[in-house]
């Protein structure tokens, strides 16, 4: 069973990628791993685990991630030991990556090994290497020892290879990495005289002596040394082009063996997926999906308990198209809706002003299904929405749950009736088995009790607990939960007496009352500490994994938190989620917090817990991002945990500022998440909470700051950018912070790029490299070197542009970040643009714009499709150019980007010249506004195709140019793209 470490932590058995949740899970695995069998103590762990934020319960809490790990990965090949000592993990040592990248590089080093040999072990050792190692404990002390050593061990084997390949004579091969090698570590002497021999050997003798030329000063001006004698010699000897420095004849390669190939990791399900089967309802799922057909606005209504999310679900999965599922049970205004709603379909929360239409312009003509689940709390935000999106969005049709109707015309209100139930004068089981209501409380009490069945001796006790219950699903749900501990006939008669106290004991009751008396009937049957646990757990607005249910809620309890949290579920109290995580239904999850109001200490202090576990949860989820550590899977678990990150956020920052510190650190945290998804609105409203609930300790504040700094970047505020991010600078230098102020640099390069002060820009950059060199960030340093590229690009400098790249991707490749590997091509794409390469610039840029769709980076999307119609311009395709402009000029649009919004205006433009030169003088002028109002100039390499575009158009209208760019100024946005867009279709003809 292979487990790799070098790079995101992977467990696989029979060619399966087993699922290991990440954080602390991952980071436990991690630790006792590297004992290799050793024992861990249990403070030690959770020392290492939690830090200085332990949990109340912190014996409990590393139980229950020791059992999940056991549970998720455990086996003859794997387990997890408790002996007295503490914990161990015992796991074949050949079966784990980085033992056998150990032997390896000791096979690559063996003296009197053949060079062919060597040079296959220092291959199949570098193979193994998929990103950092040990990437999930990055930060974590544990681990720092380990994570060294094994770089170190890292440039050994590349270092050995060099030699085997220039033992070959293959030192043309060699050359391409030393070179990368040399400026990656400029101190390593011995790889430094091995590309000066490579460099010889390729008949570059001057190269070669100027090579060791630059590392002796490199030497003495940074160490104050002299290079080694090794070095010195091999100076000498090329001076005298020594015959023993020849190179031996050329060896050719033996075909490599392929690296395994692995599947891809399965994509998150965007509608949730149930763990039972949906009984009774054949009928209306039918007449449903007809409805589906026939109107665009479905709405479910009926009682809590009466199954609309259910329904909806098996709606959706039949729908075969694009499905959007968003969640509404945690949101309480218009924002919360658009922010859920965006976050559904694919987009970050776009303006501002209007998130609504900026919504509306994203998703356009797609054909989809949109589900508004629970819109009861926000039914009147829900109906403007959907009046925004049905007129602007011909393709979608929208399925929504809620208690009434949303009151939007064209809605087709669908009350969800209850189950039907047998008839009092039914009484075999034949008839009282037909019925849903009976069907549903035999499957669910099946699932408590293994072997229940109806009988002739129960039929009538479980027809009388359906009809009771009205045949309310959820009602009868929990009644079935308890099968284990009661039978039919005694739920019968504790129903009976419950039902009476909340009806009128003679007919029967309004369903809202039957289902309060139901679940409180069924809290009746719990013990005092699985109640309160359960009245905790309604401060999860959304999923949540064990662990957080248990830190959270089973707090000061004396039973363990495991047990009550699964007692729970077999009640039917909480449900099972996606994968291993659980959720309360709306209606529990109601009922659950009126109850936990009554005690508002307790519920602060369950508030305050769920608050600090996210913090810590983003934080980490932050961490492993920046060093690209397993990002699909983050990102979908920051996504999935959206709905309580922001309740976490309303509790710290929301009126009265519960818990001011605590908030910020959440949304300092999550500031990266949210400019990676175009969330600026939504960031800017946060971070600008907790800078407001300051002043925190000094390197939060400054964190604070470079998060504003960067948001108001992305927007277009360069003034505010500049100053935000020259205070993080001056904080995080004194602080002695290196990566903060390494941080700092590269935005400030780039406000200052996006200023045209480009000498600024490059100082910075170039500054931000070396800070981040000096700490082996090799993320940091690889993005400086692609950001730099751009600078020198725009000072027409594109061979240093080229040499730049080349040497970021030989630092990004060794991090396996997909992200900012895509962002190097995309820049050498432009590269190649501008040294007159469309075609390989298309090609490019093409690939950039999947990779980026696929990480789900719209800013991305957004540059390589500007790319690309820069490229199919310069290819003589002018239709081509606009369709690309048009599309990213939408993108920029929906994420309030305001340089990439101009900027795909001035290509719109020139794409135009020839057909429409009155619109194309119109675009740009609104462009030139754009950048006015927001104090951007027009970055240097634009300036001459925007004004030959200008000149070509000024010559055409003459006169009327002037009027074309004065109308373009007063026009909106919005306008003069749909304008566009319906010109481009054939539809209504564009306003003059």
């Amino acid at each position: 069973m292979p487990v790799l470490v070098l790079g995101p932590l992977e467990v696989w058995r029979d060619g399966r990628l087993l699922p290991v949740r990440r954080g602390r899970p991952r980071r436990l695995l991690l630790s006792l791993l590297l004992q290799r069998g050793a024992a861990v103590a249990p403070e030690a762990l959770v020392d290492q685990l939690w830090g200085d934020e332990p949990p109340v319960n912190a014996d409990n809490a590393l139980q229950v991630l020791v059992s999940y790990l056991r549970r998720s990965i455990g086996g003859d090949d794997l387990r997890i030991d408790r002996t007295p000592a503490g914990y161990r993990l015992l796991v074949d040592a050949e079966d784990v990556d980085m033992v056998r990248f150990e032997g390896l590089v000791r096979a690559a080093g063996a003296a009197g090994t053949a060079a062919a040999e060597r040079l296959d072990a220092a291959d199949a050792a570098l193979a193994l290497w998929r990103g950092a190692a040990l990437a999930e404990a990055a930060d974590d002390p544990f681990a720092q020892g380990d994570r060294a050593r094994l770089e170190e061990l890292r440039r050994q084997a590349a270092e050995l290879r060099a030699a085997a390949l220039l033992d070959l004579g293959r030192h043309d091969d060699a050359l391409p990495d030393l070179g990368q090698l040399v400026r990656a570590h400029p101190f390593r002497e011995r790889l430094h005289g091995q590309y000066a021999l490579a460099l010889y050997r390729a008949g570059r003798q001057a190269d070669a002596l100027e090579a060791l030329d630059a590392v002796r000063n490199a030497l003495a001006d940074e160490l104050g040394l002299d290079p080694g004698p090794e070095l010195q010699d091999l100076a000498g000897r090329i001076l005298r082009q020594e015959p023993g420095l020849a190179a031996p004849p050329v060896t050719e390669p033996p075909p490599g063996a392929r690296p395994e190939v692995r599947p891809p990791p399965a994509p998150v399900a965007e509608v949730p997926a149930p763990l039972t089967p949906l009984i009774g309802r054949e009928a209306e799922l039918g007449d449903l999906r007809e409805a589906l057909a026939a109107h665009r606005l479905v709405t479910l209504t009926g009682p809590g308990g009466a199954g609309k999310t259910r329904l909806a679900v098996a709606a959706a999965d039949g729908h075969g198209g694009t499905v959007w599922w968003a969640d509404l049970t945690p949101v309480t205004d218009a924002a919360g809706v658009a922010a859920v709603v965006a976050t559904a379909v694919g987009t970050g929360l776009a303006s501002d002003e209007d998130p609504a239409g900026a919504l509306a312009r994203w998703i356009g003509a797609r054909t989809a299904l949109l589900v508004l689940d629970t819109c009861e709390r926000v039914p009147d935000d829900v109906a403007r929405l959907v009046l925004t999106l049905a007129p602007r969005c011909p393709g979608l049709r929208v399925l929504a749950t809620s208690r009434r109707p949303l009151g939007v015309p064209g809605e087709l209100a669908w009350p969800v009736p209850p189950l039907p139930v047998p008839a009092a004068t039914e009484a075999t089981v034949e008839a009282v088995g037909a019925s849903p209501a009976v069907r549903l409380f035999v499957d669910r009490a099946a699932r408590a009790r293994p072997g229940f069945a109806l009988t002739a001796g129960n039929a009538a006790d479980v027809a009388r607990v359906c009809r009771l219950l009205d045949g309310l699903p959820l009602a009868v749900e929990l009644a079935a939960g308890h099968a284990a501990a009661l039978s039919p006939a005694k739920t019968a008669a504790l129903l009976t007496d419950r039902l009476r106290l909340a009806g009128d004991g003679v007919a029967r009751p309004d369903r809202h009352a039957d289902l309060r008396a139901t679940v409180d009937w069924s809290l009746g049957l719990l013990t005092g500490e699985e109640v309160a646990f359960l009245d905790r757990l309604s401060v999860f607005a959304g999923p949540f994994p064990v662990e957080a249910a248990v830190e959270v809620a089973g707090a000061d309890l004396a039973a363990d938190g495991l047990r009550l949290l699964l007692g729970l579920v077999r009640q039917s109290l909480v449900a099972v989620a996606d994968g291993d995580r659980f959720r309360l239904l709306d209606t529990i999850r109601a009922y659950a917090a009126e109850r936990l109001a009554t005690r508002p200490g307790e519920e602060r202090a369950a508030r305050d817990r769920h608050a600090r576990w996210h913090a810590q949860f983003a934080e980490e989820a932050d961490r492993a991002l920046r060093a690209a550590t397993g990002q699909p899977g983050w990102f979908a678990d920051l996504r999935a945990t959206a709905p309580d990150l922001r309740a976490a956020l309303a509790h710290c920052l929301g009126p009265g500022t519960a818990q001011p510190a605590l908030g910020a650190r959440l949304a300092r945290s999550l500031a990266w998440f949210w400019s990676y998804e175009g969330a600026y609105a939504e960031a800017r409203t946060w971070i600008a909470a907790a800078v407001a609930a300051g002043p925190h300790e000094p390197l939060l504040d400054a964190r604070l700051r470079l998060a504003a700094g960067m948001h108001a970047e992305s927007v277009g505020e360069l003034a505010t950018a500049e100053a935000e991010c020259t205070a993080a600078l001056t904080a995080f230098a004194g602080l002695g912070d290196v990566r903060g102020e390494a941080r700092s640099l590269l935005h400030l390069g780039t406000v200052r790029w996006a200023s045209g002060r480009l000498a600024e820009a490059a100082a910075a950059q170039d500054r931000a490299v070396e800070l981040f060199g000096s700490v082996g960030h090799d993320s940091g340093a690889g993005l400086g070197l692609v950001q730099r590229a751009r600078t020198a690009l725009e000072q027409g400098d594109a061979a240093t542009a080229e040499q730049l790249l080349a040497d970021a991707r030989h630092v990004l490749d060794r991090t396996g970040d997909e992200h900012l590997v895509a962002l190097c091509v995309e820049q050498l794409a432009r590269t190649r643009l501008a040294t007159g390469c469309p075609g390989e610039a298309a090609r490019l840029a093409g690939e950039c714009a999947v990779s980026f769709a696929a990480l789900g980076y719209p800013e991305g999307v957004v540059a390589a499709t500007l790319t690309l119609g820069r490229a199919a311009l310069a290819t003589g395709d002018p239709a081509g150019a606009r369709d690309a402009a048009l599309a990213a000029a939408r993108r920029a649009r929906d994420l309030s980007h305001v340089p990439a919004t101009a900027e795909a205006l001035e290509l719109l433009a020139a794409a135009l010249a020839a057909d429409d030169p009155s619109a194309a003088a119109g675009l740009l002028g609104h462009a030139g506004q754009l950048r006015s109002r927001a104090g951007l100039p027009l970055p240097q390499a634009q300036e001459a195709p925007v004004a030959a575009t200008s000149a070509r158009l000024a010559a055409v209208l003459g006169d009327g140019h002037e009027r074309a760019l004065a109308a373009g100024r007063a026009a909106g946005t919005d306008a003069l793209l749909a304008a566009e867009r319906g010109r481009r279709s054939g539809g209504l003809p564009r306003p003059g």
